[in-house]
């Protein structure tokens, strides 16, 4: 999988910071020549605001190009089609903030009174990157937010889900190198973690997701559809947990309704485990405590087999789920 770095994403500047870091710069400017010095402020003003911009633009992918996963991500954080419209304000005011610059050099080359054109053209400039100030502001609040969104790896990776307070976090926490934030009420995960256990040079990817409820896509909201993307784009193998003593605050029979659900609409295989094994006798399913311990090497053990993963063993290659006709959105 191509990887998505946002937090390689620079700050992005507001429209007043952008200008007055360019008219600090013309304002070094120096030359005995006063159509000299103002057609060279122009040219600087011009730059730095080109450059600037550009970097800006550059650094972002080409958002139609990602993953599905990552394309998915993105557009539940913060939205793709903002994101272009953003970009398209950026380029459009670099190519006017061009034609405004160039415009008064050659007013000055004709003989126009260098200080009024220049008082001019930096009018017009600043009336164009103040048209941007949302965009660019949107941008900044873009990157922090997608900052969220974790750079993946090409790992068998394992997607741990089931209802909210199952124990996902606890038991990612305990198997693998990630620390999720992680309380005994309903709702802590809302975000996506990484984990990653390895043997030897061996490497797997474990991801806890946020808890979904027993309900169709469209009534999904943005938190559960994170946990949707990792089920539809990278798992290859998914561990679905039941509480069977009820204490996370959902019936038993809704936790099945919707692993048979994952079951229909994943064509991946899925490893069904009892949490909290400290509160109840039930073994028809492997099960586990993250408080005492109990069961969870085993649970861990099974898991990997299904992978095909051991201290002798190679890595499976992951198949590109993008392109599986039989996976589609539930």
């Amino acid at each position: 999988m191509e990887k998505f770095e946002p937090r390689k994403l620079p700050t992005v500047l507001t429209a007043d910071e952008l200008l007055d870091k360019a008219f600090r710069r013309a304002s070094k400017v120096s030359s005995r020549d006063k159509r000299r010095k103002n057609m060279d402020k122009l040219t600087t003003v011009m730059n730095v605001i080109n450059d600037y911009l550009n970097r800006i633009i550059l650094s972002h992918p080409s958002y139609e190009n990602l993953p599905a996963f990552y394309r998915e991500m993105v557009d539940n954080t913060v939205g793709v089609r903002k994101i272009k419209k953003s970009l398209a304000a950026l380029n459009w005011a670099n190519e006017m903030t061009k034609k405004v610059a160039m415009r008064g050099i050659r007013k000055i080359k004709k003989g126009k009174d260098p200080t009024t054109v220049l008082k001019s053209s930096y009018g017009r400039i600043s009336s164009i990157i103040g048209q941007i100030d949302p965009q660019l502001r949107f941008l900044n609040e873009s990157r922090i937010l997608m900052k969220k969104i974790p750079t993946l790896s090409d790992d068998p990776t394992i997607v741990v889900a089931g209802y909210p307070n199952v124990g996902k976090s606890s038991f990612v926490s305990s198997v693998s190198t990630v620390k999720p934030e992680i309380a005994t009420y309903p709702f802590t995960t809302k975000e996506l973690f990484v984990g990653y256990r390895k043997w030897d040079n061996k490497t797997v990817q474990i991801i806890d997701t946020p808890g979904l409820f027993d309900r169709p896509l469209h009534k999904r909201n943005p938190v559960e559809l994170r946990a949707i993307y990792c089920l539809k784009y990278l798992a290859d193998c998914i561990m679905f947990i039941l509480d069977p003593t009820e204490t996370c605050g959902y019936s038993l029979e809704s936790q099945e309704s919707l692993l048979e659900e994952i079951k229909h609409n994943f064509d991946v295989e899925v490893i069904t485990v009892y949490c909290k094994s400290d509160l109840h006798r039930k073994r028809d399913l492997p099960a586990f405590s993250n408080l005492t311990g109990e069961g969870v090497s085993t649970v861990l053990e099974l898991l990997l087999d299904k992978l095909k993963i051991n201290k002798n063993a190679d890595i499976p290659k992951k198949e590109n789920k993008e392109d599986n006709p039989q996976l589609h959105p539930y």
